[in-house]
């Protein structure tokens, strides 16, 4: 049977961020932190309704074992509707989401249950997915600010200045899967996407020591001047270029320390 995709329309941007941790042996700090990020719409297959979801985790240990603890929706007049049901009782057996990581999850429920509950589907407010999880392998970085992108650390030069982070553009530019071209005479830089879906190269033309880049033709000042780095690496402010490629950015403080995870923005909703 084709799929039907329904969006939520009452629902718009609104999502439902659930946070499950198991804690660790006692004397232990350091934690997993997954985030379940409900989306709001979901597609009609085979008499049942999928509804995908986005495990993130932003804490400091590897989260393993995961469980799927159930469903809950609630409605337009507040009521919670429970569906506690087992069929995905270890979500990926073999999962191990490290700090800063994310995966894709779906999950099936019969149509029958929500024609049971609800009249249609716009008198549902907020779909809840409960998971559980454990502990292992914790973190301990004692850099100032730890960047990851796609579920790959940067690892070269990342720090922060005035408020804004830096990133080497060529090392972002291989973990977004972009080519860059260098115009000598003009020390600007060409950062180009390729858009699979809409099949055109998003393009962002970069000068060196300017904060002026040109996107999509039009000029945009951004929050940081792309500059050399040790007169080597050419470094940009992070989220004025990810932002611009339609990625999300999510940002994590905890005591001294910054965490900043870049997740494609059509799995972050």
């Amino acid at each position: 049977m084709g799929k039907i995709v329904r969006l939520f329309t009452c629902l718009l941007a609104i999502f439902f961020i659930f946070f499950a941790s198991v804690p660790v042996s006692e004397g232990a700090e350091r934690k997993a932190n997954v985030i379940v990020d409900s989306m709001i719409y979901g597609e009609y297959e085979d008499n049942m309704f999928l509804v995908n979801a986005l495990l993130l985790n932003q804490g400091e240990a590897t989260a393993t074992n995961f469980k799927y603890a159930g469903l809950s929706f609630a409605d337009i007049n507040g009521m919670d509707h429970s569906y506690p049901e087992s069929s995905h009782t270890v979500i990926n057996s073999s999962l191990k989401l490290e700090p800063g990581h994310f995966v894709e999850a779906r999950f099936e429920i019969p149509l029958d249950f929500i024609d049971s509950r609800f009249k249609n589907l716009s008198d549902i407010r907020k779909i809840s997915i409960a998971i559980i999880h454990d502990n292992a392998a914790p973190y301990k970085d004692d850099s100032a600010v730890t960047v990851t992108v796609n579920n790959k650390k940067l690892v070269q030069q990342t720090f922060v200045e005035n408020g804004v982070t830096y990133v080497s553009l060529r090392e972002l530019a291989d973990v977004l899967g972009a080519t860059i071209q260098w115009n000598d005479p003009t020390q600007t830089a060409t950062l180009i996407l390729r858009d699979n879906f809409m099949e055109y190269d998003r393009k962002i033309v970069i000068p060196v020591g300017s904060d002026r880049f040109i996107d999509l033709g039009r000029e945009t000042t951004v929050s940081g001047k792309a500059k050399l780095y040790n007169n080597t690496t050419l470094v940009v402010p992070l989220r004025d270029i990810v932002e611009m490629l339609d990625y999300y950015v999510v940002f994590v403080h905890k005591g001294g320390q910054k965490t900043i995870i870049v997740v494609p923005n059509n799995l972050y909703r």
